[in-house]
């Protein structure tokens, strides 16, 4: 039976291009992308500008970004399981691989209105591959964060 997941990131302060979310998927288990989300949440009003925005498939051989923190995918439910996917959250340096990456969005939004997409075709991460939510562009000004990614992991 498949458990949900998400793996979320809350009032982080964000001045450089950076990776929000990624996700490893497990060893026997693959997941699917259900949504990803991100909001400016400053109480006051930030410099009125627009971001871009990424979501990518990395294969193969993967090298964790760094510089961010590792959160605990957390279910909605608290007396379900607990994930076996791993996540980071705000890496500055980014996560790479050794495949080619794939591209399976790219948008932006303006902060004042957030983002928030859910996929009509939820891409599926196996074993050893990663999903990674990502800022292209450096914001103006200070802007705090919050956003995440809502996984489905299945399998084992």
């Amino acid at each position: 039976m498949p458990r949900t997941y998400e793996i979320c990131f809350e009032n982080v302060l964000v001045s450089a291009a950076q990776d929000l979310a990624t996700v490893f998927g497990a060893a026997g288990k693959v997941f699917r992308v259900l949504r990803q989300w991100l909001s400016a949440v400053d109480t006051t009003l930030v410099t009125s500008q627009s971001v871009q925005l990424r979501a990518r498939f990395l294969p193969a051989t993967l090298t964790n970004g760094s510089g961010g923190s590792v959160p605990t995918p957390r279910p909605p439910d608290p007396g379900d399981a607990a994930a076996s996917l791993s996540a980071h959250t705000n890496d500055t340096t980014k996560t790479t691989t050794s495949g080619t990456a794939t591209i399976l969005e790219e948008n932006g939004c303006h902060l004042y209105q957030g983002y928030d997409k859910t996929f009509a075709r939820p891409p599926v991460i196996g074993p050893s591959e990663a999903f990674v939510f990502e800022l292209l562009s450096t914001p103006s000004g200070t802007v705090h964060l919050s956003g995440g990614v809502e996984v489905e992991e299945m399998g084992g």
